[in-house]
């Protein structure tokens, strides 16, 4: 049972009639609890419009029907997708280190400021300052909506929205209905589990008008991946956008320093497998901890044959209109 809305903008996914044809198909999948508690919230569930916000440095949202990605460093980018502008992993802090041994070594495109009104944010998890770091975590109280994991609504308190695996929320814009499912994320080797440490999620994004879009989180595993594309595809359909956090993040002290986040040889084959139209790979600038970049990544991608699905973008904040 998912944890519920708080002062949110989204329409819990309460039955068949409510809920997209996508939604419907991962929510029958979850099996039959949570959409039992879903049916109890039927009658005081109201749809509430979101109004999307201006993108940084412009006047004006994207338009209707089109998809805008703007890179601001590290893990943080914002979609501009079916009417809203989602909001992934904030970090707007300068460069600094932390207690944690983390080190920010480039500051952010632009700061909280510039970042316009955020319908979303979508978080992959809350425990590393590489995902929320310090400005990132004051910013989630002024967003309507937080989803992250049940770990992070703990943590942070009844603003975040905690989503298991497979629970759908739905975000309700003046253009339309976006649904957002958690999915599975390994935040380490296969096979290795790190307990609360790593807990993290990925998300995909699908409905009516809407790119299927999958975004990894913090994953490091082409298995997991898998199993999330393969699923994907046969309950929704095609995957049109991957947004893979990639830049093999390695600590000495987790794990002997192995990969926490997908070596650009496994974002290459994750996207082999999950066949999108396109890839945004994020996660590669910014921090200490990243050992692969972005010139890693497009070898990477053209040893597999993969070259032309990879969308290159700088951390300098400006918008790429992808559709």
């Amino acid at each position: 049972m998912g944890t519920p809305v708080n002062r949110s903008t989204l329409l819990r996914a309460a039955s068949a009639a409510v809920a997209t044809a996508a939604g419907v198909a991962l929510l029958a999948a979850c099996g039959g609890e949570d959409s039992a508690d879903k049916d109890k919230d039927t009658d005081k569930a109201a749809a509430r419009t979101a109004e999307p916000g201006a993108a940084a440095g412009s006047a004006a949202p994207a338009a209707a029907g089109s998809f805008t990605v703007t890179h601001v460093g590290g893990p943080t980018t914002i979609l501009e997708i079916a009417g809203a502008r989602l909001l992934l992993d904030p970090t707007f802090d300068q460069p600094k280190k932390y207690k944690s041994g983390l080190e920010k070594t480039q500051a952010p495109a632009f700061g909280t400021d510039r970042l316009g009104k955020i319908d979303a944010v979508l978080l992959s998890h809350d425990q590393h300052d590489d995902n929320l770091d310090d400005t990132g975590r004051k910013l989630l109280k002024d967003v309507p909506v937080v989803l992250s994991t049940p770990g992070a609504h703990k943590r942070l308190g009844d603003h975040v929205t905690g989503m298991k695996s497979w629970q759908t929320e739905e975000l309700k814009t003046s253009r339309g209905t976006i649904v957002v499912t958690a999915v599975p994320a390994l935040h380490g080797p296969d096979g290795v589990d790190r307990g609360a440490d790593g807990e993290v999620t990925g998300f995909v994004l699908s409905g009516e008008g809407v790119p299927t879009t999958y975004i990894s989180g913090d994953n490091a595993s082409v298995k997991v991946a898998k199993q999330v594309g393969d699923r994907v595809k046969k309950e929704i359909g095609p995957i049109d956008t991957a947004v893979l956090f990639a830049g093999a993040a390695r600590t000495p002290a987790i794990l002997d320093n192995a990969p926490l986040t997908l070596t650009s040889k496994n974002a290459a084959l994750v996207a082999k497998d999950l066949d999108p139209r396109r890839v945004v790979a994020v996660h590669t600038d910014s921090w200490n901890i990243y050992s692969e970049d972005m010139k890693s990544l497009e070898k990477a991608f053209q040893d597999q044959g993969v070259a032309d699905k990879l969308v290159g973008l700088e951390p300098d904040g400006t918008a790429r209109k992808l559709s």
